[in-house]
């Protein structure tokens, strides 16, 4: 293996701009509007306690005392099958000390892998009170039973740089929205991932090893037009992994997985990835990623 040269670090930044204005907005309670803190919201089908809360504020000057109705929409989650309302008035009441009151839901859990399924929360107009911009709130319940549940979330991650030396970081195993063999994985490079572009990985039927395919794209640079996840066979790295080809990881029942094979970033000058620019990373055979 000849690596000419490496590259350390990627950056990424944003440019914020703040500008000051003098004329600060008048409010009264003509503006005074009711909302949900967030527009959506996730929850594990096995959440601790079975129940979650849903906040609603009431966002007024002089402390509105009002009672707030809201409607639900069953969706792919359905009510008494994937859920159950606790507020069973549908209606929240807002008192000038209560500015937040909250939607309580009951999550029913089941035993068999059905996938993910969403439902949505609307809330009603009342008479001198405006409906603020976040009105409704989507709903999802997270199936806990997926197959691939022991190997998914964060995982602490150990290795040997072929730069740096031992090398510890943490990475994400987040499951595909469809195919159940199929896992996106955040983080895996260390300094030479991006969060825009996690790569995938395929697992084989008897859960035994995962398999990265190489040429994806794992991090985006304004400073170099590809930059792609590639790889070395075996633990000696002498021979590049090809186009159609993957990394691959043997996976315990535990969920630990170990990469069989040398893998980093590869930086290139041209979009068409035929001239190297060196590389971000490259991290050597038998990283091992534990479930945190």
């Amino acid at each position: 293996m000849k690596l000419k040269k490496s590259i350390y670090a990627l950056v990424f930044g944003s440019l914020f701009f703040v500008s000051c204005n003098n004329d600060l907005p008048k409010f009264n309670d003509k503006d005074a509007f009711v909302a949900f803190t967030n527009t959506s919201v996730s929850v594990a089908e096995n959440v601790s306690g079975g129940e979650i809360d849903i906040p609603v504020i009431l966002t007024s000057l002089s402390g509105l005392e009002k009672t707030v109705g809201f409607t639900i929409k069953d969706s792919t989650a359905i009510s008494g099958t994937n859920f159950q309302l606790i507020n069973s008035s549908k209606t929240l009441t807002f008192t000038k000390d209560e500015t937040t009151q909250y939607i309580k839901l009951k999550i029913i859990d089941n035993s068999t892998y059905n996938g993910d399924v969403v439902f949505t929360i609307n809330l009603n107009g009342t008479d001198g009170l405006n409906l603020g911009e976040s009105n409704s709130c989507l709903v999802k319940i997270a199936d806990d039973e997926h197959p691939l549940a022991f190997i998914l979330g964060k995982m602490s991650a150990s290795g040997t740089s072929n730069f740096n030396g031992a090398t510890t970081w943490n990475l994400t195993f987040e499951k595909d929205a469809s195919d159940v063999s199929k896992v996106w994985i955040y983080n895996l490079v260390p300094g030479g991932s991006s969060d825009t572009s996690p790569v995938y990985g395929t697992v084989n039927a008897d859960k035994t090893e995962i398999h990265i395919p190489v040429k994806q794209v794992i991090a985006i640079s304004s400073s170099y037009p590809k930059i792609l996840l590639e790889g070395f066979y075996g633990p000696s790295g002498d021979d590049a992994i090809p186009t159609g080809s993957y990394i691959t990881g043997k996976i315990t029942s535990d969920g630990t997985i170990t990469i069989q094979d040398w893998f980093g970033s590869h930086v290139y000058k041209d979009a068409a990835a035929t001239t190297s620019a060196g590389w971000y990373e490259l991290m050597e055979s038998g990283c091992v990623f534990k479930k945190q």
